[in-house]
């Protein structure tokens, strides 16, 4: 007569906590997967802005060791033609590496193109040395 028992402690969840969790996760993926989309793209531009502080510690290196040197520099173009005569200054890549590279061969006296990895080109903007202060690097407008 007994045969069947009933259990009635049962547990699991019901289908309302499923979807109040399915819910939750929604809304979480929701807010995090944007970020995670441009993270490339933002990791490049924290690259470029990196090279842009080496570029500038670099041409102060430079213009530091003129100014300490036994050269007399006539003006501010002096100088500045001198440094930019240092072309391993402009060269980004540690041995053995090819993640930076200048679009058309190269930086100007007064600027450049600058590409980290297979990113987009960002146009850079040098101030000239002079025989008061380094050249500078910032990106252009």
């Amino acid at each position: 007569m007994n045969a069947k028992k009933i259990i009635k402690s049962e547990s699991g969840f019901t289908l309302v906590e499923i979807i109040a969790v399915l819910i939750i996760l929604g809304i979480l993926a929701a807010v995090a997967v944007p970020r995670y989309i441009d993270l490339e793209t933002n990791a490049k531009n924290r690259a470029i802005d990196a090279a842009i502080s080496e570029l500038n510690g670099r041409e102060s290196l430079a213009w530091a060791n003129a100014k300490i040197s036994n050269v007399n520099y006539a003006d501010d173009n002096a100088i500045d033609a001198a440094i930019r005569a240092t072309p391993e200054i402009y060269n980004l890549n540690p041995t053995g590496s090819t993640d930076y590279s200048w679009e058309g061969g190269g930086p100007t006296a007064t600027g450049g193109s600058l590409r980290f990895k297979s990113g987009t080109a960002i146009g850079l903007t040098r101030e000239p040395a002079k025989l008061s202060q380094p050249g500078s690097w910032r990106r252009s407008s």
